[in-house]
């Protein structure tokens, strides 16, 4: 079956003028050749009713009227100069129709210029007009959009790194002046290549129509369009001289033209392709999206109800956010966008057996903390965080959903696992809610359980990993590692001074696992990146400790002081904690523990480049 194609749309071909240029009297600024009208550079890429604008100029909210976007569903950031980026505040619109935030990818030089340039987006602070709400994505590898991959070519713009992009057999290089080989051989095979021929008179930045020439010739692309043009070179004529020298099959793009990019097996394979959670590296992220949190459903009604807004609700304990709860927060995200309403999850703390039952209540996995950001990350735009009390206890189902669900939280739809239960003594039933919506007008989902090699994902059976110590497991049902977040505090100096040394973590989580080494990986308060670790959960019983630490050393970092918290995720177990003979033994033993954990991410790393689609590792 043939893969429904991708559309690129040249929203801009100018430079970072603009052609015509201000007060420019030349004879291109002054043509009325539409083709010689310019718009700063930008592509868009459509495809399955879905769209994705590489870059946000500054031309961007006449270009995306001009094109019909009437939805965004991502950005790609090539870099960060002004004629690239200046747009950016346009995406808003967006945000309120879509009620989402969008993913924006790009690399870190990048983004450190848009969190400079639109600090108010990002300092979190309340504002009385709407900002832009985005996800940043930081760009280290392929990825995928659309169902397709994306595979970041870097490039060099004099000495800035900036980045092109393949999308099946097309490609977009714009404002790049050199190209490594490592890169040219991202770009075989190509039906499409769009790249920069700023003129004919050399430039520090930019690359010329004879260099732009002589990289077509060594890729050999079927057809090859010119963008970023200067007001040097008319549409026309240029086209005419390319004819003449030999290149037909090369024109210079214009503001509005269309491409469709076919897809062949492997962008199919890797559309379907999913790596396990042990594979897949943390998402990075510069910027949440907008999240309010609410603790109680009065105070979500002030703020949302009031403004005639709705929700889709998704309701639970939702501890750990397994797999399970994912696909019903997604479901909820998704029935929110198709209904207008706002995403909103219901969840109560502490548990309600901690109130009701409390020599019996599990201990939790995550801290509200934890479980808030997932709900942010998976789309959800509310979260209402109930004090649970044995006065909410007492109240009967129907009550319950009169004065919370309709009254205050005005549900559209509601979503549940087949297992939900509530009101007074866990009276109400699926079933129940179900006749209730039809009363009061609100649609009930009842998602099924999802499993993983014949079982079920519970919170209750990664509790059990968990405990045994099982984390590589548990991240399968978890969908990511395991991780314990907290406070780093002093510890005796003993590691510092006989073996080597580490970062003590005071846990946040109830439940910590069994006494054990780990490989893990750590996140430093303040940074996005996490670092190689090895970390020991237990009594420290060769210097006769008397009470449970989790000591973490970094393998890649020396750290001149510590940081205030840390973020631990436990990636495998690798042997029982045990006592040792004296510190020497212990040392020894330690830096075996290093070994075999420099190995792991060895193998790991290996594995992932297997894994790549073939265009990213070259030919």
């Amino acid at each position: 079956m043939r893969l429904t194609p991708l559309k690129v749309t040249v929203l801009g071909s100018g430079t970072s003028l603009g052609v015509p240029t201000l007060g420019c009297p030349c004879r291109v600024c002054a043509s009325t050749d539409p083709h010689d009208k310019r718009l700063r550079p930008s592509l868009l890429l459509s495809r399955n009713g879905r769209n994705v604008v590489i870059d946000t100029t500054p031309d961007f909210r006449q270009q995306a009227m001009r094109a019909g976007v009437n939805r965004l569903d991502a950005i790609l950031l090539t870099h960060g100069h002004a004629d690239h980026v200046l747009g950016f505040d346009d995406i808003r619109p967006y945000n309120i129709h879509q009620r989402e935030a969008l993913a924006v990818y790009g690399n870190e030089d990048t983004f450190q210029i848009i969190r400079r340039i639109f600090s108010y987006v990002f300092d979190d602070k309340p504002t009385l007009s709407t900002v832009p709400s985005v996800r940043l994505n930081l760009i280290e590898g392929p990825f995928q959009l659309l169902g397709i991959p994306i595979i970041p070519v870097p490039l060099l713009h004099g000495d800035m790194n900036v980045l092109g992009f393949r999308f099946g057999r097309a490609a977009y290089l714009t404002d790049f002046s050199s190209i490594s080989d490592s890169s040219m051989a991202l770009l075989q095979d190509l039906d499409e290549l769009i790249l920069d021929a700023l003129r004919d008179a050399p430039h520090p930045m930019h690359q010329t129509v004879e260099q732009a020439l002589a990289l077509i010739d060594k890729l050999k692309p079927r057809r090859a369009w010119f963008t970023h043009i200067a007001h040097d070179l008319p549409h026309a004529e240029t086209n005419e001289r390319l004819v003449k020298l030999g290149f037909p099959h090369v024109q210079l793009a214009y503001d509005g033209l269309q491409l469709e990019v076919r897809l062949d097996a492997a962008d199919e394979a890797f559309s379907q392709h999913e790596e396990p959670p042990e594979a897949r590296a943390p998402l990075e992220t510069g910027a949440a999206p907008r999240f309010s949190t609410f603790t109680s459903s009065e105070a979500w009604a002030s703020r949302f109800a009031k403004l005639g807004h709705t929700s889709v609700l998704a309701i639970g304990s939702f501890d750990g956010i397994h797999l399970g709860h994912q696909a019903v927060l997604r479901a909820t995200a998704e029935r929110a966008r198709t209904l207008h309403a706002v995403p909103t999850v219901l969840t109560f703390d502490p548990s309600p057996r901690k109130v009701l039952r409390p020599e019996t209540a599990p201990q939790q996995l995550s801290t509200v903390a934890q479980r808030l950001a997932s709900f942010r990350e998976l789309g959800l735009e509310a979260a209402v965080v109930l004090p649970f009390t044995l006065e909410l206890s007492r109240l009967t189902p129907e009550e319950f959903v009169a004065q919370i669900l309709v009254g205050h939280l005005h549900s559209k739809a509601v979503l549940v696992g087949e297992d939900f239960r509530f009101g007074h003594k866990q009276a109400g039933t699926v079933a129940l809610l179900r006749t209730l919506g039809a009363k009061h007008g609100f649609e009930v989902v009842v998602l099924p359980p999802v499993s993983y090699r014949g079982e079920v994902i519970s919170s209750t059976l990664i509790r059990k990993e968990v405990a045994e110590g099982n984390v590589s497991y548990a991240a399968k049902l978890l969908g990511r590692p395991f991780a314990l977040t907290g406070r780093v505090v002093s510890g005796s100096g003993t590691g510092r001074r006989f073996t080597f040394p580490t970062l003590n973590l005071a846990p946040e989580q109830e439940l910590l696992p069994r006494r054990s080494v780990y490989i893990t990986r750590t996140f430093l308060d303040g940074e996005p990146r996490s670092h190689r670790s090895v970390t020991n959960i237990g009594m420290r019983p060769t210097f006769d400790g008397s009470a449970l630490t989790v000591e973490t050393h970094l393998l890649d970092v020396q750290l001149p002081a510590a940081p205030k918290r840390i973020e631990v995720q436990l990636w495998e177990r690798l042997r029982e904690e045990k006592k040792f003979i004296g510190p020497q033994e212990l040392r020894a033993q330690i830096a075996q523990d290093i070994s075999s954990a420099g190995k792991f991410f060895s193998r790991l790393r290996r594995f992932r480049s297997m894994r790549q689609p073939v265009a990213s590792r070259g030919r």
